[in-house]
């Protein structure tokens, strides 16, 4: 198998190319008006309707690639329906199809982002890549409005079935669509294995592929340990459990796969695109949570655990079920007290008594009683990324949502003895590298100095222990350090010469 790493139940390469598409709504229905840029109108078809917090996905197929049958064009716009009545954006999904006859022999199609962004407004995760759809939708704006954020392939050469009232029999187009919308939607891991090395954003492939990605920071093994700890470390360890033991650990997977992380597909040997990026397939393939496993099923819903692992990377369900989002600061100072927020979003909220379960590494604080939100304070006492993780229920239905931000600390280098009337250097560090810092230094007897030096001297007149303080300020978050130096009085030794005259 070939290394250019394409997802679903192929991995085929995928050339971007430009397609113009309408939207119109017509009567509570969407209707899909493609024109091909090569000048000629296709039939416009009716799509299913979504509702108004669900998703509307814009389809493009390219115009480099084969012309789709009409029955493609509405089956693949069909399955985009019905993802769209599963989750939720107020930005329009941008897709790039195109209908090919070079995939391979037993290829019926492939699926993946357009592309990942990190650190964008509202991320959840700092320091995480999000496929270009989940981050437009977690924004709440089109970050790349001249990209795309999906990109599908599928086979012209197979004899498909485009049944979209019922399942077709077959090969079933819109089981296929549905499929590789997932991956492209985010449901694909970037940690992968080569020469029995595990990767994560290095190695061969490492600058085609940006991570962590949100869905790799959820894989754990069978100890619940996160397979991306095990780098830089042990990257045979890594390789190890991308063959045998990976698992998605998320907790709102966890509740629809009965308390479990669901197993992810690791057969023994590597298989690039297959690998890691799908639920097992000796696990799920009979049941409801078939359609993401690497083989091919007829399966036209997700399945709960599927869809779990949506919520868990950050889609919000708009199937009914509850959702949780948090909000707050993505950097913290240590020793400092940060407020986050907690929201339910959830149709089904009638005025019942939520409970609101806080977990850090450090602590876990249950808030029974309240309603649709909750604030809570988190202070942490050591540098590092940090997780919290918030639970809400109303003692039937749950939902959860993860974010992690960055805690940073100070300290400050310079004497610790002298004597008064000597200036003295004095030097601050901070824990976190490439943000702008302001400091503001503070001094027994000194007047404040506030700048983004990281360094302050001082003179003092009179002798005792004197107290340094500074606070340094990243992106609105403050940490503390202090210092002391003690102060020995300076003796001044006059030396008095005789006086000599002299006459001339």
């Amino acid at each position: 198998m070939d290394n250019s790493r394409r997802w679903g139940w192929s991995n085929p390469p995928f050339t971007h190319e430009k397609l113009c598409c309408v939207w119109a709504a017509t009567r509570g229905l969407l209707t899909l008006v493609l024109l091909l840029t090569t000048g000629g109108w296709m039939s416009p078809v009716v799509a299913f309707a979504t509702p108004a917090d669900g998703a509307i996905f814009d389809i493009t197929w390219s115009a480099s690639c084969q012309t789709p049958p009409a029955e493609a064009v509405t089956a693949l716009d069909y399955a985009a329906g019905l993802w769209g009545t599963w989750i939720s954006s107020t930005v329009p999904i941008e897709v790039r199809a195109c209908w090919k006859s070079d995939l391979g022999s037993g290829v019926l199609g492939t699926g993946m982002p357009a592309g990942y962004i990190r650190n964008f407004p509202h991320a959840p995760q700092v320091n995480t890549a999000y496929p270009r759809a989940l981050a437009n939708a977690l924004s709440g704006s089109d970050l790349h409005p001249e990209l795309g954020d999906i990109r599908l392939e599928f086979n012209a050469n197979l004899t498909w079935s485009f049944a979209t009232t019922t399942s077709g029999g077959g090969n079933d187009f819109v089981a296929v669509a549905l499929h590789e919308l997932a991956h492209g939607l985010g449901f694909i891991g970037n940690l992968y294995v080569s020469h029995n090395t595990g990767f994560c954003g290095d190695g061969p492939f490492g600058s085609l592929y940006p991570c962590p990605t949100i869905y790799d920071r959820f894989a754990v093994d069978s100890d619940n340990i996160a397979l991306f700890s095990y780098l830089p470390g042990d990257p045979y360890a890594l390789a190890a459990r991308l063959k045998s033991d990976a698992n998605f650990g998320g907790p709102n997977t966890r509740v629809a796969n009965a308390g479990m992380a669901a197993k992810l597909y690791t057969p023994a040997y590597w298989q690039q695109g297959s690998s890691f990026s799908h639920l097992d397939q000796a696990t799920f393939e009979s049941g409801e949570n078939r359609l993401m496993t690497p083989s091919y099923s007829s399966a036209r819903h997700p399945g709960p655990v599927t869809l779990g692992i949506m919520q868990d990377m950050g889609w919000l369900r708009v199937d009914g079920v509850p959702n949780v989002v948090t909000s707050g600061s993505r950097i913290v100072g240590v020793g400092t007290a940060t407020p986050f927020t907690g929201t339910l979003l959830w149709d089904g909220y009638t005025g019942q008594s939520i409970t609101y379960t806080w977990t850090t590494a450090e602590m876990t604080a249950t808030r029974p009683g309240l309603s649709a939100a909750d604030v809570i304070s988190v202070t942490w006492d050591a540098p590092g990324e940090k997780s919290l993780i918030l639970t809400a229920t109303d003692g039937e239905s749950s939902a959860s949502a993860v974010r992690s931000m960055l805690a940073f600390a100070a300290s400050v280098d310079g004497p610790a003895e002298g004597k008064t009337d000597r200036a003295y250097a004095f030097t601050a560090n901070v824990t976190l590298d490439g943000y702008p810092v302001t400091y503001t230094w503070e001094a027994t007897g000194q007047s404040p100095v506030t700048s983004g030096d990281n360094s302050v001297t001082f003179t003092w007149p009179v002798s005792g222990t004197q107290t340094i303080t500074v606070t340094a300020v990243i992106e609105g978050a403050q940490t503390q350090a202090v210092h002391t130096i003690t102060l020995e009085e300076t003796v001044y030794r006059y030396l008095y010469l005789p006086l000599v005259q002299r006459t001339f």
